[in-house]
């Protein structure tokens, strides 16, 4: 109900034989309003528990973006929200069918005071329901995401903030993606569980070492120079994926993904040099653009100063 549709039903309710005529389009809208509202609601919460792993991580980043904490704005203030709006309609629905029963609808003071507590109950629920519909569009379409630390400079710096593009996205060589560490680090912290790096070779693709001095060599990826390596950390490569160390050409496997920070400098960035391959289905989303802060505002090139 609008405010234009409200200012006249509180005009019609001063008027006797408008409650005679309509005694009980309140208690209609009162019932029905809230079921249609729980429908909806229950749509949302089935689909968040079952994908509850994936609500978690989109509730943690977005509420870390927005605040700079995981909490605020995290998956449990997501579904106590949207469980209360759901209860709240529930109570509404099934009480105002008890007192239907019971009052006299043909009383104007009834009347009256029924669409007072319509009017505050829809503006109550509207708000919450309005908060999860929104939150759950930022979760699930574009989630935005608080860059920490230094493992992308120059392109990204700490601090930045940008959003995201989950729905639907397929790897793509030289994308920039935010992933969930937590089955290749120890560190556990919202800061450091969330990591953005750039994809350099993906499924199918081709890579092989190129020993150039006794201890280190060029990684090429469909035979096109990427990084110098270690001979080690291209082991730590090829074993994440079961393959002993080899010079010969291995093609990477299906759902994998080998990814390398932007700031490639010893120590610079934490990546596939140093756990190896990760599994395509720890990919949060593909990175579409920097919005904080402000004065620069946009998708920077590859290590641009």
């Amino acid at each position: 109900m609008n405010r234009k549709q409200r200012k006249k039903m509180k005009s019609d309710m001063t008027h006797e034989i408008y409650v005679v005529e309509n005694n009980e389009i309140i208690f209609k809208k009162l019932i029905y309003n809230p079921l249609l509202r729980v429908f909806g609601m229950l749509i949302l919460l089935i689909f968040s528990i079952v994908n509850h792993n994936r609500i978690t991580k989109l509730a943690a980043l977005t509420s870390n973006a927005i605040f700079s904490s995981e909490f605020i704005l995290g998956h449990v203030t997501y579904y106590v929200i949207l469980g209360t709006t759901i209860g709240i309609c529930l109570i509404v629905s099934f009480a105002s069918i008890i007192f239907k029963c019971k009052a006299e609808l043909t009383n104007i003071v009834t009347l009256r005071k029924a669409y007072q507590f319509y009017t505050a109950y829809d503006f109550i629920v509207f708000v919450m329901s309005t908060f999860v519909c929104l939150f759950f569009i930022i979760m699930i379409l574009i989630t935005p995401c608080n860059i920490s630390g230094s493992s992308m400079e120059n392109t990204y710096q700490d601090g930045d903030r940008v959003l995201l593009w989950n729905i639907g996205y397929q790897p793509k060589d030289g994308d920039v993606i935010v992933f969930d560490s937590a089955k290749y680090t120890s560190k556990v912290s919202q800061e450091t569980r969330f990591y953005i790096k750039r994809i350099v070779a993906k499924e199918n693709d081709s890579i092989q070492y190129k020993q150039t001095t006794f201890s280190s060599g060029s990684l090429m990826v469909n035979n096109v120079y990427v990084e110098t390596v270690s001979l080690s950390q291209y082991s730590q490569i090829l074993n994440s994926i079961d393959v002993n160390l080899t010079y010969d050409i291995v093609t990477v496997p299906k759902d994998k993904i080998l990814v390398l920070g932007d700031n490639r400098t010893p120590g610079g960035s934490h990546d596939s040099r140093y756990f190896g391959f990760i599994d395509e289905s720890e990919v949060i989303g593909k990175v579409l653009f920097r919005f904080y802060p402000f004065t620069k505002i946009g998708n920077p090139n590859q290590n641009n100063r």
